[in-house]
């Protein structure tokens, strides 16, 4: 529980310093769900054995039966936002490569290293193609940024950096995905592993003000406080 206190805390911290969301209408955004955590991306010795089992859940991916995290973020301006996630696992699967076996191919072996808690804060600066690609629905985005995680009874600093996309199935809720390749600065993998986290969750962007209530935001209405017909922008 200390531990989580020092993610909220530090989370506190830095929105008291942040901007993003996903556009100026609704400049905030607000998503929640489920996280993966998989520490077999850094035992893999080659690129292509890095994502032979990506989507490999059922014997890599830590996961808890619950919302794991949560992300606040505010819109920056041309297409960039900046937010803060704060996101919590449990460790009870540790892959380590035993090395290569009798065909070639890498060997690898799956040990539970004692559930270990998994504790993050994060700051994310995030790109979105959606107006690139003029679409109203179809977000995807290209993300980095750096944070700390607490494994167990160890932390360190991490530089992130992954993809993602939100559908937005109305103007203001989306489903979202994203992969995170979170780089550790510990020598020792089996101490303080490079790893990949997933998110899953609903996004909500909101923020935007209607005075009047006609369907126009303000920063858009001719009059702000007197309702009227969008085709005379109200």
């Amino acid at each position: 529980m200390k531990h989580l206190n020092k993610v909220f805390a530090a989370a506190v911290m830095l929105l008291g310093l942040s901007s993003q969301a996903q556009d100026s209408d609704n400049p905030w955004a607000v998503s929640f769900g489920a996280n993966a955590v998989d520490t077999r991306f850094s035992a893999a010795s080659k690129l292509e054995d890095q994502f032979s089992q990506y989507f490999n859940a059922k014997d890599n991916w830590n996961i808890i039966p619950s919302v794991s995290y949560l992300n606040i973020s505010r819109h920056i301006g041309s297409g960039f936002t900046f937010g803060v996630t704060g996101s919590l696992n449990k460790i009870d699967k540790f892959v380590n490569r035993r090395g290569e076996g009798a065909t070639g191919i890498d060997d690898y072996e799956v040990s539970n290293p004692g559930d270990l808690k998994y504790y993050a804060v994060d700051g994310v600066i995030k790109y979105s193609f959606m107006n690139l690609l003029k679409s109203k629905w179809f977000d995807p985005y290209l993300h980095v940024g750096g944070g700390y995680t607490w494994l167990g009874d160890e932390s360190n600093g991490t530089v992130n950096g992954g993809v993602g996309v939100t559908f937005w199935v109305v103007e203001q809720v989306g489903l979202t995905f994203q992969s995170t390749y979170k780089h550790s600065f510990e020598d020792d993998r089996n101490v303080f592993p490079s790893h990949m986290q997933h998110f899953a969750g609903l996004t909500f962007k909101f923020g935007g003000k209607d005075t009047d209530g006609d369907g126009i935001y303000d920063k858009d209405d001719a009059c702000p406080e007197v309702a009227g017909l969008k085709q005379f922008q109200g």
